[in-house]
């Protein structure tokens, strides 16, 4: 009887195994069988409907691609070669323009390896709430995703030929991750949508022609901004120079090369940003919103121009140090004249610390906030630290004994 119990045992055990090793692979998808998306666009086509827009991945170079009814094609990817390839179509919103596109498409399209999707200027003014819901929502759009503005047409980014990287979605993708500008996931977007603020802050890209002023270049370039959106609906662009004082006050810039003019001295000092940290101090007292802004960085020398010494604790260090903070309250100054001011949105999540600091107060004014964020006093206090002066300082000791002499 035992012997007859263990080998039912077994015949029970290995059956299972085998069952759930059938189980696991008979609703596979092949990658043959996929269109990978590595971007999307996002235009508004009409009052009604949207126009979807998605680079699509060519596994072989020979391969080619044509459109037919509802769909166009766009300009290959990259030059001198066909990497991807842009093809379009128009629906009341996202899920119903994508299923046009899966019609006429001999492939799955899969959207796990979407790099950035952008929206249209037009369809930003309009409001990007229910694009972003239909994003966060379907299961395949990566949260991870870097989201950008585009001036005019989205579908226009997306036909830019690239020439240092694959296609036009990774190079809008490598500018996000080297946090040079304003650079913003899907993620990030939604908690901005969702917050206390009311406000949204998003990377713009404007596209330079080449061998024109400001892109001298045979190559077509990107001119970087801030969209800055009131609720889901952008309401006006802010260039790159007030870009910069909003990463400050966001605590969000990780590079930047600086150049300042120091006090007293002929020539200048470029220095390269290590670390910043910003904290924000809100304040109420006697009915008055107040925000104290505390700046503080730690730079390198990068180049030298002028014939003082930067060793620290120098005069001529301190010189470079207090020019840094004039230039940092400068930025961040006209950061906030054109958006708290202006545009009066609470990109700068001033909303956030208040309501942390005072739940009470904040619950009873959040409903006045449009009204009391323009009002907001803010007190900006940078402090700048130059950590090496670099080799330059050999070169303005030497200058520095041969006047001596």
């Amino acid at each position: 009887m035992n012997h007859r119990r263990l080998f039912r045992a077994c015949l029970l055990a290995a059956g299972l195994v085998g069952t759930s090793l059938l189980a696991g692979c008979w609703d596979r998808t092949e990658v043959n069988d996929l269109a990978l998306i590595t971007g999307a666009a996002i235009d508004r086509y009409d009052d009604k409907q949207i126009q979807l827009s998605v680079q699509i991945f060519i596994p072989r170079a020979s391969s080619g691609g044509g459109g037919s009814g509802g769909m166009e094609m766009g300009a290959k990817g990259g030059v001198g070669s066909s990497n991807t390839f842009v093809i379009s179509a128009i629906g009341e919103n996202i899920a119903d323009a994508l299923s046009h596109l899966q019609e006429k498409m001999p492939r799955k399209l899969f959207w796990g390896h979407a790099e950035v999707i952008i929206f249209g200027e037009a369809e930003a003014r309009k409001g990007i709430r229910d694009d972003v819901d239909y994003l966060m929502r379907a299961p395949q759009p990566r949260e991870r995703a870097y989201i950008y503005v585009s001036q005019g047409k989205a579908k226009n980014s997306l036909d830019i030929p690239s020439v240092l990287e694959r296609d036009s979605s990774e190079a809008l993708r490598e500018i996000a991750k080297s946090k040079a500008s304003m650079s913003v996931t899907m993620t990030e977007l939604s908690k901005m949508l969702t917050g206390d603020s009311g406000a949204a802050a998003l990377p713009w890209i404007k596209k330079n022609a080449p061998n024109s002023k400001k892109n001298p270049d045979k190559v077509v370039s990107y001119a970087n901004g801030t969209a800055i959106f009131r609720g889901d609906r952008m309401i006006g662009v802010v260039d790159e120079t007030t870009t910069r004082g909003i990463l400050w006050l966001r605590n969000e810039i990780k590079y930047a090369v600086v150049t300042v003019n120091p006090e007293g001295a002929k020539g200048n000092v470029s220095m390269k940003l290590l670390r910043s940290k910003t904290k924000l101090i809100p304040h109420i007292k006697d009915g008055k919103w107040s925000m104290t802004v505390r700046i503080r960085t730690e730079s390198d020398a990068l180049q030298n121009t002028t014939s003082q010494n930067l060793m620290s604790g120098t005069l001529a260090a301190k010189r470079v140090q207090k020019a840094m903070n004039a230039d940092m309250l400068a930025r961040v100054s006209l950061a906030l004249l054109k958006v708290q001011r202006e545009l009066k949105a609470d990109v700068f999540d001033f909303a956030g610390e208040f309501h942390r600091a005072y739940p009470k107060t904040w619950h009873r004014a959040q409903n006045r906030w449009d009204e009391l964020f323009p009002e907001v006093e803010v007190t900006v206090l940078p402090d700048s630290r130059l950590l090496r002066p670099g080799l330059s300082d050999v070169k303005a000791t030497k200058q520095s004994g041969e006047n001596e002499r």
